[in-house]
């Protein structure tokens, strides 16, 4: 049985800076392993966090699923004093006028997220102010109505480690195609850390999650621009983001009435 690594990224200094991975292994830390690069305006509901804790800064993604509500991971709100939030632009540090930082320091954590088990990895953060809306600027189109079967194609997402062997993240937002496994195949790599309110993919050889992807989306494209988020990026393996081992997301199905009666949101 491997262990799952808690993938937590630590930003020193700015945007583009080294991180630490975290152990399932936990997912402050993630990268997306054998990416594409995502165009401008391609999946405009994606949020690059910069979370400020008592002891360092941190590097998460986040899903717009409104005008003032950002869904992530908990352990990336966890502890949290300050969220510095990147909309609108595909790249971390290059020029575009599209990009829109902002700043919060309200979350809500789900109430039995556990960081020893990452169950209930689950979290909102609230935006100050509501965000105007642009070609580049748009929640996720819907949630899940139902379970995610499995077979089932769908994109994994984020700005993390693209190796193992480099530290940095990615400036540019990487998407990869994977399929998801069931939770009967996630146990033969995991064993019984795998839960129903988990889900796990695979791509092809290693393609996945890596030390910086915490947070990030799982989506189902229906068509440009149409997306359902489907998985909050959570766990990779302790064997490290290159390993052929899955990639873990807390499966955003059983938490749908939860988001909603916290955000109030219809989505």
């Amino acid at each position: 049985m491997k262990q799952i690594f808690v993938s937590c990224v630590c930003l020193l200094l700015s945007w583009p800076s080294s991180l630490e991975a975290n152990q399932i292994q936990s997912g402050i830390s993630g990268r997306v392993i054998g990416g594409n690069n995502a165009f401008s305006g391609q999946f405009p509901f994606v949020a690059a966090i910069q979370i400020t804790t008592s002891d360092g800064r941190y590097f998460c993604g986040g899903t717009l699923i409104s005008d003032d509500w950002i869904l992530t991971a908990g352990q990336c709100v966890d502890g949290a004093i300050l969220f510095t939030i990147q909309l609108g632009s595909t790249s971390l540090s290059k020029t575009d006028g599209n990009r829109v930082t902002l700043a919060s320091s309200e979350y809500v954590l789900h109430p039995s997220y556990d960081p020893l088990t990452l169950q209930n990895d689950i979290a909102l953060i609230q935006l100050r102010i509501p965000i105007e809306f642009t070609n580049y600027i748009l929640p996720v189109h819907s949630l899940p109505t139902a379970d995610l079967d499995s077979g089932n194609r769908v994109v994994v997402l984020g700005w993390g480690q693209t190796s193992d062997d480099d530290p940095d993240l990615s400036d540019d937002l990487k998407y990869v195609a994977v399929s998801v496994l069931t939770n009967v195949e996630c146990q033969i790599t995991y064993g019984n850390q795998i839960t129903d309110e988990m889900l796990c993919v695979d791509g092809n050889y290693n393609e996945g999650t890596c030390n910086g992807d915490t947070g990030s989306p799982l989506v189902v494209v229906v068509a440009l621009g149409n997306a359902q988020l489907v998985g909050v990026s959570s766990f990779i393996s302790g064997n490290g983001c290159e390993s052929t081992d899955p990639s873990g997301y807390t499966r955003v199905y059983p938490y749908v009435e939860w988001i909603k009666n916290v955000t109030n949101i219809t989505l």
